[in-house]
């Protein structure tokens, strides 16, 4: 199978409104920033919370701490990801009990990496609220679990995935649509008569029949056949 782009979801315009449109909501649902914390989700909900605590410092004058979780070990299918799964870095230097969680993610699709991202901030401490901004949500839920704070809705059917691209990482500015192919089987190759040698032909029975007469004795039979019968009388 292979995966091809179908439509340019966001460009980097888009991305940058949204992200100033999500700061702004945070700001106006929590009146205020003061026992806020921005936490991203490795990969793309980590440059998503650093844009929202610099978004939230331009017009509120407060950096908002920023603080970065690894899921890895609390996803549910840990043992389908292979004998040593790679970890990436966890790192919350603040307290979070009493204090507001704001997780961020690119994508919000089935809710089993929020569920996993909730058990390892519960290790941390005791939050007073958790809430969850996301930059896309796509659908498709299996855990009952909503967005507080989302940047566009875009349906998908399940052959679909969307793709968040990023500077930090990715080195461009894109939320594309993509779509999951299926390549068609190659027919097998035909199969090659193998040549048979002729079959060898049996030799050929004579017919019976008189066998022909030749040489001397053929002659002889000539010469006995040219006699009249009876000797010849003397005058």
């Amino acid at each position: 199978m292979k995966i091809q782009r179908k439509s340019i979801v966001m460009d980097a315009v888009q991305i940058h409104r949204t992200v100033m449109r999500i700061a702004h909501e945070i700001v106006e649902r929590n009146k205020g920033v003061a026992d806020i914390i921005l936490v991203g989700i490795q990969k793309r909900g980590v440059p998503l919370a650093e844009r929202l605590s610099s978004a939230i410092e331009q017009f509120e004058g407060v950096k908002v701490p920023v603080g970065v979780i690894d899921i890895t070990l609390y996803r549910d299918d840990l043992q389908m990801v292979g004998q040593v799964p790679i970890v990436g870095e966890t790192s919350i230097k603040s307290d979070i009990t009493g204090r507001i969680i704001i997780l961020v993610d690119d994508v919000l699709f089935t809710g089993r990496t929020v569920r996993a991202a909730l058990d390892e901030l519960i290790d941390f401490g005791r939050p007073s609220a958790i809430q969850l901004a996301v930059l896309v949500d796509r659908g498709h839920r299996e855990f009952p679990i909503r967005a507080d704070f989302v940047g566009k809705n875009v349906p998908t059917s399940p052959n679909e995935t969307v793709e968040v691209l990023l500077t930090e990482i990715d080195g461009e500015e894109l939320v594309v649509l993509e779509e999951i192919v299926e390549e068609p089987e190659p027919a097998p190759a035909p199969v090659k008569k193998q040549a048979h040698a002729p079959a060898a032909r049996a030799p050929r029975k004579k017919k019976a029949g008189k066998r022909p007469v030749c040489g001397a004795k053929a002659k002889k039979t000539k010469k006995r056949s040219g006699k009249k019968g009876g000797a010849h009388r003397a005058v």
